[in-house]
């Protein structure tokens, strides 16, 4: 289900008679809480939209590909001239609105609804928007986003998505490339996946990671889980060892170039609960800011060296023994840890279908180059020995175990 998170950045309330003026926070915790559960992919404006993009396109482009609009209305949220403008553009186009109301009173929360002309929307009332509490939040809204998720769909006459998610399961299929190196085929969720080394990141050509607000994509799902939480604040780990490992560079970088950065450290999600040790950001979508979008680099060519700057790249940092973060951070201290104990090479990497989903490309097209180039470069990596393809949709995973299974027979 996709949420589109619509709240006033600034909220006003008065203490002792003066109007003090504060930051919502509450806005970041609820997609982060919301975000956590797989049945919801969140989405919200934290005003920082790639260059070029006109905020007014990505919003419509937004609240038209959701199921349902959830208004947090706090103190002052009324006042809002944008939160104004969302609801209108829902309203308009039949998406259905849930008012979620926090730190106001009953009578407080009928002024607000009344003034943004909610008032015959049933709202929802919390006190659980925070991060131990995330739980108990799921419950308060599970039943009122089920319930406008199904009137949008009516409204809409929206028919149910063509592509069908894949069970989880790591290995799904399995074959075999030269050199005798192990190839598997994980299917649905790339979140669940657990004990690979190195995971691969489609990322634009300018090397900015997606948002955390953007759950939909693999960018901002690495980003958000490679970060650390400190009194309360993301640590963006990822992102900023990605500057520093670019720090010399220009920026565009080339197709298909690949650059490496620890998976957020010890203290990560993706450490602690997928056990991964590297993520290879790899320069597979160009960033036109002049046009406000992105284009996928989806020919043959591009998507085989791809694959050979991932597997360089692996190259190169086993030949380091696995140590390559920035000095003085804890990751580079555990890449040294367990260089130590000659177990800082990486064994086994997941790559996923370049150029498909949002790049529009066929399967069928895409499989073909990134076997090839596997088959090309396997022998030249002896300590990689398991390999992973990302197959979210249980139509990839199908058209990908025939064309491998046919490449490799």
């Amino acid at each position: 289900m996709r949420v589109f998170i619509c709240y006033k950045k600034r909220l006003l309330r008065q203490e002792e008679g003066v109007q003090v003026v504060q930051d919502n926070t509450k806005a970041e915790i609820l997609h982060y809480i919301l975000a956590q559960h797989e049945e919801y992919e969140p989405w919200m404006d934290d005003a920082a939209l790639m260059a070029g993009m006109r905020w007014e396109t990505e919003i419509y482009r937004q609240i038209l590909a959701s199921d349902v609009l959830l208004v947090l209305i706090g103190p002052g949220t009324s006042r809002s001239e944008w939160v104004r403008r969302e609801l209108a553009l829902a309203t308009a186009l039949g998406l259905a609105i849930v008012p979620l109301g926090f730190e106001l009173s009953d009578e407080e929360m009928v002024a607000e609804v009344k003034a943004l002309n909610l008032a015959d929307r049933q709202y929802v009332m919390t006190r659980n928007i925070a991060l131990a509490r995330g739980d108990a939040l799921i419950l308060e809204l599970a039943g009122a986003l089920d319930h406008g998720a199904r009137a949008t769909a009516e409204r809409q006459g929206r028919r149910r998505p063509r592509r069908t998610k894949a069970r989880d399961d790591q290995r799904a299929a399995g074959f075999e490339l030269p050199g005798g190196v192990a190839l598997h085929l994980a299917s649905g969720d790339i979140a669940r996946v657990r004990g690979i080394d190195a995971l691969v990141n489609p990322e634009n050509d300018y090397m900015q990671m997606a948002r955390f607000f953007e759950s939909h994509t693999v960018s901002s799902l690495l980003r958000r889980r490679g970060a650390t939480i400190k009194a309360g604040l993301y640590v963006d780990t990822i992102q900023q060892e990605l500057d520093w490992q670019l720090r010399e560079r220009g920026r565009p970088v080339q197709a298909g170039e690949a650059f490496a950065t620890s998976a957020g450290g010890p203290g990560s999600d993706l450490a602690k609960v997928n056990r991964a040790r590297a993520i290879l950001h790899v320069a597979a979508v160009q960033a036109v800011d002049a046009e406000s979008k992105v284009i996928p680099y989806k020919h043959p060519h591009q998507i085989q060296a791809a694959v050979r700057s991932v597997m360089a790249v692996l190259s190169d940092i086993n030949a380091a023994e696995g140590v390559f973060s920035p000095p003085a951070t804890p990751q580079r201290a555990e890449q040294e840890r367990l260089a130590a104990l000659g177990d800082g090479r990486l064994r086994s990497v997941i790559l996923p279908l370049f150029g498909t989903g949002q790049g529009g490309a066929e399967t069928s097209e895409v499989i073909r180059p990134i076997i090839e180039g596997l088959v090309d470069t396997t022998e030249l990596v002896p300590d990689v020995r398991e390999i992973y393809i990302s197959c979210y949709a249980q139509e990839d995973l199908d058209i990908v175990a025939r064309e491998v299974a046919v490449r490799l027979a």
